[in-house]
C-alpha cells in the first residue's frame, strides 16, 4: 500500500489570498488571471480555455494560504527572484529555471502557512499555477457527493438549480439570497473539499466546520466553472463534523455549489492469523489409505496364490507328464495420468502496471494540457496450451489377453482300448477316489482353471 498522497489546489481557488487583490487589469497593478489558450480577459464572465495562472509584475505582490500536510510544491514560472516563507521561515532571493517554483518535502505533519512574494524588476513577471500538498498517509478513498444529493446535503433558504455545459455533471445549486445555506454531517474522513463556481457577480461566503469559520470570496472577472471553494485537511476520522456553507453577501450576489468531496482513510487489513494447515494431515491420511489398500490387495493375492499352491502341491502326484496348466497374464496396463503443469510463460502473465494519478490532479503540464485519463491495463489471457490429459495407451485391465499353451499338432488317431483294460482303469480310478486327499477341509476343491481365469478377468475389470 502506498504511504503518501497529494492533492492539487488550482490558482483560481478562493482558498488562496492574493495581495493586493485576486484579479484585476494590468499585471503591474497586482495579479491578473491568464489562460494558456484564451489569454487575458476582455469580457466579464468569459469562460477561460487552457491552463490558468495568476501573473504579476508588481514588486511585493504575494499569495498566502494554509494547508495540512507533510510537503508542499508550488508550480509556475518566473524570470524574477521571489521569497517563500513557510511557518515564518524565509527562503529569500529564490529563482527557478523550471516550472517548479518551490518544493519542501520534509515538513512535520500538521497545519502550515505559506507566503510566496514576487520581486520583479522592469519587464519581469511571476506566474503562479497551483500548489500540490503532500500528506504522508495511506491513499484515502475519495467520495464525491453531487449538489443534487439532498440526502447528504441539506439546503435552507432560497436555492435553485441551474445548468451549464462547463460544470461537471452539468447541474449546480445557486442562491442570491443572503443567509441561504447548505449543510451536512459526516465522519470517517481525513479531508473535505467543497467544489463550486467562481464568477463575475459572485461574492463573499462563509464556511463553518465544527464552529470554526472561514470567510472567502468567489468573485472573478472570469467564469470559472469548477474550483475548490473550501479545503480542510488533518481531520480526525473518528470524529463527527458539521459543515455549513452560507451566502453572507448582500441579496443579488451569488453563491454556487457543485459538490462536496470527502477523503476517507481505508482500514488497513491486519495480517491474518494463519491457522495450522491441515494439508499435511490430509496427505498423510491419503498415503495411509493407499498403503493399507496395497497391503490388503497384496494379502488377498498372496492368500489366493497360497491356496492355489496348496491345491497344486496336493495334486502334483495326479498330474500326468503331458498335463498342461492354463496361464493368463495382462500384457497392457492403464497409463498414469500426468498432473497439470503451468509453463513459465503462462505463469508470468500479469496486468501491465500504470503509474498512480495523484488525487486532486496531475502536476505534469503535458498531462494537464492533454487531459488524458489513463485507466488500468488489462491482461488478455491466452488460451490454455494444455488440453485434457489423454491416455495414449490403448490397453487397460479390461483388455487382458488370455494365452493358452498351444496344442500339439498332428495328433495320432486314438488307440482302441480293450475291455479288460477298461475294467483295470476303472478299478484304479475307484481306488484313487478313496484317498485321504479328498478330505482336506482347509483347501477348496480343485476348480477348472478356465473358470478361474475368467473370474480373475472380471474381478480386475470391475476394479
Amino acid at each position: 500500500m502506498a504511504t503518501s498522497w497529494n492533492i492539487t489546489l488550482n490558482d483560481t481557488s478562493p482558498v488562496f489570498t492574493y495581495y493586493p487583490y485576486y484579479d484585476g487589469f494590468g499585471t503591474g497593478n497586482g495579479w491578473q488571471v491568464w489562460y494558456s489558450e484564451t489569454g487575458y480577459n476582455t469580457v466579464f464572465a468569459n469562460p477561460g480555455v487552457g491552463i490558468s495562472a495568476h501573473i504579476t509584475s508588481l514588486p511585493g505582490a504575494n499569495v498566502t494560504f494554509s494547508f495540512y500536510g507533510t510537503g508542499i510544491e508550488l508550480h509556475g514560472t518566473a524570470n524574477c527572484t521571489f521569497d517563500v516563507a513557510v511557518d515564518g521561515i524565509f527562503s529569500s532571493s529564490l529563482s527557478s529555471p523550471s516550472d517548479v517554483l518551490y518544493s519542501k518535502q520534509t515538513l512535520s505533519e500538521g497545519t502550515h502557512s505559506l507566503t510566496l512574494t514576487a520581486h520583479p524588476t522592469s519587464g519581469q513577471q511571476l506566474a503562479f499555477e497551483n500548489a500540490v500538498i503532500y500528506i504522508d498517509q495511506a491513499i484515502p478513498k475519495m467520495v464525491s457527493y453531487s449538489n443534487t444529493n439532498t440526502t447528504f446535503l441539506n439546503y435552507t433558504g432560497n436555492w435553485s438549480t441551474a445548468t451549464d455545459v462547463h460544470v461537471p455533471g452539468g447541474v449546480f445549486h445557486s442562491t442570491k439570497t443572503m443567509g441561504s445555506s447548505v449543510s451536512t454531517t459526516f465522519g470517517g474522513s481525513s479531508a473535505v473539499l467543497v467544489q463550486g463556481i467562481v464568477n463575475w457577480g459572485n461574492w463573499q461566503y462563509t464556511v463553518s466546520l465544527n464552529g470554526t469559520q472561514s470567510v472567502l470570496n468567489a468573485s472573478s472577472f472570469w467564469f470559472i466553472p469548477d474550483t475548490t471553494l473550501f479545503y480542510e485537511g488533518g481531520l480526525d476520522p473518528t470524529q463527527i463534523y458539521i459543515l455549513n456553507i452560507a451566502d453572507t453577501s448582500e441579496d443579488g450576489n451569488i453563491l454556487e455549489i457543485n459538490s462536496v468531496k470527502l477523503y476517507q482513510p481505508q482500514p488497513t487489513t491486519p495480517p491474518s492469523s494463519s491457522k495450522p494447515s491441515n494439508t499435511g494431515e490430509i496427505a498423510g491420511i491419503i498415503a495411509g489409505v493407499v498403503v493399507l489398500l496395497a497391503l490388503v490387495v497384496g494379502f488377498l493375492f498372496w492368500r489366493r496364490s497360497w491356496r492355489l499352491k496348496t491345491v497344486t502341491s496336493a495334486r502334483n502326484f495326479n498330474v500326468q507328464a503331458n498335463e498342461i496348466t492354463p496361464k493368463a497374464r495382462a500384457t497392457h496396463f492403464p497409463a498414469l495420468v500426468a498432473p497439470y503443469t503451468i509453463s513459465s510463460t503462462t505463469a508470468k502473465i500479469r496486468p501491465e502496471k500504470f503509474p498512480l494519478t495523484p488525487i486532486g490532479g496531475s502536476t505534469d503540464d503535458s498531462l494537464r494540457e492533454r487531459a488524458i485519463a489513463r485507466g488500468p491495463g488489462s491482461a488478455t489471457s491466452s488460451p490454455d496450451p494444455y488440453g485434457e490429459p489423454r491416455n495414449n495407451m490403448s490397453g487397460s485391465l479390461s483388455f487382458l489377453e488370455v494365452h493358452h499353451s498351444p496344442r500339439p499338432s498332428g495328433l495320432e488317431p486314438p488307440v482302441q482300448i480293450p475291455d479288460s483294460e477298461v475294467d483295470r482303469i476303472l478299478g484304479i480310478i475307484a481306488s484313487r477316489m478313496d484317498m485321504p486327499e479328498r478330505n482336506l477341509s482347509s483347501s477348496p476343491p480343485p476348480q477348472d482353471m478356465n473358470m478361474s481365469k475368467h473370474y480373475i478377468f472380471f474381478v480386475l475389470q470391475d476394479a
